[in-house]
């Protein structure tokens, strides 16, 4: 990569990003960091989350333990990038490490055929790790709508953070796009116990994806008719930051020509959320026609960033 000279930081990180990617689906489901991750994230909160103390309190033990996890972390990512001889073969790897493999999308599959089979406990055991929702109680209906928001929700928190972070200020950008993504996941502010302790954590990866929102929605957009999800974005509920995490979940509902979103259970309460996109209902097959937009919206970022960066690399060498 060091050949490309002075345009290598334009024209290095999509071709890593695209090896990275490759590589990510060869890495055991078992090594992967979510699951180093999840222990520590449990065990912090049960150590610094008392339910008798102020909500204030609670918000302040929440900001002490996503500060406990993301500085060490953060500092060795940057040790070994920044003073490394050859950081790339690190960045690579890491950037393996931190995009998600092919377990959810055989696991999609999973659920796909049991949902066909009417096999209803089955296919809740097949989503129920990979979501934050309660799925004891989903109907086939409820099933098929938890199963291609899962799958947008990793692609969007673990898939486009990490490449979007990488390509605009490096390792170490991705690296806390990705962390505080799970953090939030782990201290979900929907749940009871954690809607103060989560409650920052929550706000500072929601910061963080305001941008990766609105490109990955405007990508979603072009599958299907790019005008409805602005002509449906009265749909979108709440304040800005929430509103920001429902455009992506709009715009592929209007490229599937679905309706997602809806009431969910979460800790044993029910949480209203706006339902959006059309008022067609979806079909278990489009869990698989979900799979196949996110993994073209994926190539279509990388060769985007490629185009971007080698325009830029031209421009800057005419200019100089």
């Amino acid at each position: 990569m060091e050949t490309l000279g002075p345009y290598h930081s334009l024209l290095a990180p999509p071709f890593i990003l695209a090896l990275a990617y490759l590589l990510s689906m060869l890495i055991p489901e078992a090594w992967r960091p979510r699951y180093l991750l999840a222990p520590l994230a449990d065990s912090l909160a049960r150590k610094t989350n008392k339910p008798g103390r102020l909500p204030q309190q609670q918000r302040l033990a929440g900001t002490l333990a996503l500060l406990l996890v993301l500085m060490p972390v953060l500092l060795l990512v940057w040790v070994v990038t920044r003073l490394a001889a050859y950081p790339l073969p690190f960045e690579l790897a890491l950037l393996a490490w931190l995009l998600p493999g092919p377990a959810l999308a055989r696991d999609t599959d999973s659920l796909f055929s049991r949902l066909l089979s009417g096999q209803k406990t089955q296919a809740r055991g097949a989503l129920a790790h990979w979501t934050v929702r309660d799925t004891d109680s989903l109907s086939p209906l409820g099933l098929v709508k938890a199963g291609i928001e899962v799958q947008l929700e990793q692609a969007r928190s673990q898939r486009f953070a990490v490449m979007f972070w990488y390509a605009l200020a490096g390792p170490l950008a991705a690296s806390l796009a990705w962390l505080c993504n799970e953090l939030s996941r782990h201290w979900h502010p929907g749940r009871p116990e954690q809607i103060n302790f989560g409650h920052w954590p929550s706000r500072l990866a929601a910061l963080l994806m305001v941008p990766v929102n609105v490109l990955l929605g405007l990508t979603l957009s072009l599958y299907g008719n790019p005008l409805a999800p602005w002509r449906a974005r009265y749909q979108l509920t709440g304040p800005g930051l929430l509103r920001s995490q429902q455009w992506p979940q709009l715009c592929l509902a209007c490229s599937l020509d679905r309706q997602l979103g809806g009431p969910w259970q979460l800790g044993g309460q029910r949480h209203l959320r706006p339902r959006l996109g059309p008022t067609t209902l979806p079909e278990p097959e489009d869990l698989l026609r979900t799979r196949r937009l996110l993994s073209f919206a994926t190539w279509l970022w990388l060769a985007l960033l490629f185009l971007l960066g080698a325009s830029l690399a031209l421009t800057w060498h005419h200019l100089h």
